[in-house]
């Protein structure tokens, strides 16, 4: 949306809540969070204990974890920021100031970059993306590109792993395409990184909810019924 940093988007979003003349909280959420929380209750995290949700969009990466049925947000709403994690010290410089991180070696731009495609202005980068892998796998670049993404995906969850030994990891967006590529190499990187991968592993799986963002705003929203059923009426 491209709004300066600290836009006081909670805020904005309940002022055209009331102006609609719609009454009663407001709730905001990370997209990635929300859907890490629809997805552990109605989709591929169902029956986790832990899960680990990672995804791209139109550009970046993101994460979130659910963990015993609640989302882990950290003292500030800023826990699982995936994206900066450095998996090629050598990589793009990354708008927080590092270098090399997921956020800029493994979202659709970098992919594109990878196989020597020119983003176009027709369709988003992920949608450029999806098409590429579905349409042009065959070609040399293509594939040297998406095993590039995949090996760098795949030392980035390695990690995640090793500090969070998630039961179960999700993925949406171009890494969902990745996974569904190759989805053996994804898990062998992984597992040969991680130590929790190398004593057992860990399923990686792809998200299965079509727009589980909107479905994680609704259940978010309904969380307070949830928690109080009886005093939320009241």
């Amino acid at each position: 949306l491209a709004w300066p940093a600290g836009a006081p988007v909670r805020e904005i979003f309940a002022r055209q809540v009331r102006a609609a003349g719609i009454q009663g909280p407001a709730f905001t959420g990370n997209d990635v969070n929300l859907a890490a929380l629809a997805e552990h209750r109605h989709g591929a995290g169902r029956g986790a204990r832990d899960l680990l949700c990672v995804a791209t969009g139109h550009r970046g990466v993101g994460g979130a974890l659910v963990l015993d049925g609640r989302l882990h947000t950290g003292s500030s709403g800023l826990a699982l920021e995936v994206g900066h994690l450095a998996v090629n010290p050598e990589g793009r410089p990354c708008h927080c100031g590092s270098r090399g991180c997921l956020d800029v070696e493994t979202d659709p731009l970098a992919f594109l970059t990878a196989a020597g495609r020119e983003p176009g202005p027709e369709v988003s980068l992920l949608q450029q993306s999806y098409d590429l892998i579905r349409e042009h796998y065959a070609d040399p670049a293509v594939r040297t590109a998406t095993e590039t993404l995949i090996d760098r995906l795949g030392l980035g969850l390695a990690g995640l792993v090793n500090i969070l030994n998630p039961d179960r990891i999700i993925l949406g967006g171009l890494h969902r395409a990745l996974l569904d590529a190759d989805p053996e190499r994804l898990r062998a990187v992984v597992a040969g990184r991680s130590l929790w991968g190398q004593s057992g592993g860990v399923p990686i799986l792809p998200c299965g909810l079509d727009h589980n963002s909107l479905v994680g705003a609704a259940e978010l929203a309904w969380q307070p019924v949830l928690d109080d059923p009886l005093g939320v009426p009241a």
